[in-house]
């Protein structure tokens, strides 16, 4: 019996949702729920037992067929090994460095990005289209993510674009639909330097394109520190001894992140513009973990939350339609705050709805619980006790024309573990305003008797003898949390949950 609502909390070492709560979903929840016009959703698997990167029998689409409740899957090396000719194919399935997203359009084509290690490598876009059933199998220049490409009113969503490193720098690949249904993919644009940041795929994964008309706008993260203008970095003064004693130095401390557009009528990149930096309170210099993320919303405003690691996110937003220097943002704004010591947040999920309501899930780094996992008072810090849990913000729009933001709290609580632990989050909506929140929650560090506990649920496995201290393990049991209100509450998402979305 799964609670109405969150935090789930795992009270003892590998005791999580199917321990505590029953939780037996017939699907696997390893990535984000996509959902065709029709309402079948679609989520990406891969084993976590598999998760070293060899997928030579891993990685899937699962979907749901409503006519008789069960769910099927399609192979992704099986499709890859019909288009390369090639009697084995391994793919890269770890959750800890590849895109897990599967997108489809508006015609319900279904898209995915696949890393392949063998019999060739590099990257490829899948592409099944709807209306005969056929996979489609494109080579790209780079490893990939995908990013929708929102539609104005009452058009149809088209295919998404591609987006990833090339050489280095940051790209942009738009894709195309022939009459014919066979797609048409762009030549690739850089749209930053060598070295810049996207927010990760693997945790977190929040959109960095946001396509406003005929024009995309895309957020990085800097690699190079940006030298100090004489006005104060926002946040100071910082409460870290490092970064207030960087504020004093030659440049701005944290990690400088940008937004550029791409002009589609002449592809034309536009000048960089600095929103504002994000900060890690152990170390002043640029952070590939500060990574923005940028949506739009129902009248082409622009939001975008910028990136931290264990320390505040920030938030900014365009004032029109069409910003083109840095006095069409507004000033940043701290999220992460509620209480006066507890700022660790990391990883940003970011997702509008249709009343344009803005939801975030992140890791947060938190000192606001005791030992038992209550909340402690605002001006109350547990330094014996810090845990990393994944948490809840939301924004509401005002009648002023601002944004309102929550801090709702955890959703996912960890209670028995102290030591690093990560989730591989990702929030996406339906089109009824459904959030759904896939995680897997990763403890790593653990204790000696944590370890026992790992070897009994997962015999196996090969466990170096003796362990170290550091990143061995992987992330089993993922799950799936549902919100049918707004983010009011959250529960574990069932197989009839998405049979109801149709």
């Amino acid at each position: 019996m799964v609670p109405s609502t969150a935090p789930i909390v795992h009270p003892a070492a590998f005791q999580g949702e199917r321990e505590t709560l029953g939780y037996r979903p017939r699907f696997f929840p390893t990535g984000p729920v996509a959902f065709a016009p029709d309402g079948t959703p679609y989520v990406r698997a891969s084993r976590p037992d598999r998760d070293t990167g060899d997928g030579s029998d891993d990685g899937f689409i699962q979907f749901l067929d409503p006519a008789d409740g069960r769910w099927y899957a399609w192979s992704l090396v099986d499709i890859l090994r019909r288009h390369l000719g090639a009697e084995a194919v391994s793919i890269g399935t770890n959750v800890r460095v590849n895109d897990t997203a599967v997108l489809c359009d508006g015609l319900g084509d279904l898209y995915a990005t696949v890393r392949v290690a063998a019999p060739v490598q590099g990257g490829f876009l899948l592409h099944r289209i709807a209306a005969n059933g056929l996979w489609q199998c494109h080579p790209l220049p780079m490893v990939a993510r995908l990013e929708r490409v929102r539609p104005p009113a009452g058009a149809v969503e088209g295919p998404p674009m591609v987006v990833g490193h090339l050489e280095g720098r940051p790209t942009l690949m738009c894709v195309e639909r022939a009459p014919d249904g066979a797609l048409r993919l762009g030549a690739p644009v850089a749209f930053g330097p060598a070295g810049a940041g996207l927010n990760p795929p693997h945790s977190g994964a929040g959109p960095v394109a946001a396509t406003v008309g005929r024009r995309t706008y895309l957020v990085y993260a800097g690699a190079e520190p940006v030298p100090h203008s004489g006005q104060p970095t926002h946040g100071a003064p910082f409460r870290s001894p490092k970064l207030a004693e960087a504020e004093k130095g030659p440049n701005h401390p944290g990690t400088p992140q940008y937004v550029v557009s791409v002009d589609h009528d002449t592809g034309q990149v536009s000048e960089p513009v600095l929103l504002g930096f994000g900060q890690n309170p152990y170390s002043p210099t640029p952070d590939n973990h500060n990574c923005p993320s940028i949506v739009a919303d129902s009248r082409g405003i622009l939001h975008v939350v910028l990136g931290a690691h264990q320390h505040h996110f920030w938030y900014v937003r365009s004032r029109t339609t069409a910003p083109a220097s840095r006095d069409d943002w507004t000033a940043p704004e701290a999220l992460g705050r509620r209480r006066s010591y507890d700022c660790g947040l990391t990883y940003v999920a970011l997702a509008i709805d249709s009343r344009d309501r803005l939801h975030l899930v992140a890791r947060n780094m938190s000192r606001g619980y005791a030992a038992d996992g209550t909340p402690l008072a605002a001006d109350a810090i547990n330094n014996e006790s810090m845990m990393r849990t994944l948490d809840y913000l939301r924004a509401t729009p005002q009648p002023d024309g601002t944004w309102a933001w929550e801090e709702l709290g955890a959703l996912v609580m960890p209670l028995w573990h102290r030591g690093y632990s990560i989730f591989y989050h990702k929030l996406v909506l339906d089109r009824h305003d459904r959030l759904f929140l896939n995680y897997s929650t990763y403890a790593a560090q653990l204790s000696p008797d944590a370890v026992a506990v790992y070897r009994s649920r997962w015999p196996e496995e090969a466990v170096p003898e003796p362990p170290p201290g550091g990143l061995w393990m992987r992330a089993h049991d993922p799950a799936m949390l549902l919100s049918d209100d707004g983010g009011n509450t959250w529960r574990l998402a069932l197989t009839g949950d998405f049979l109801e979305g149709r």
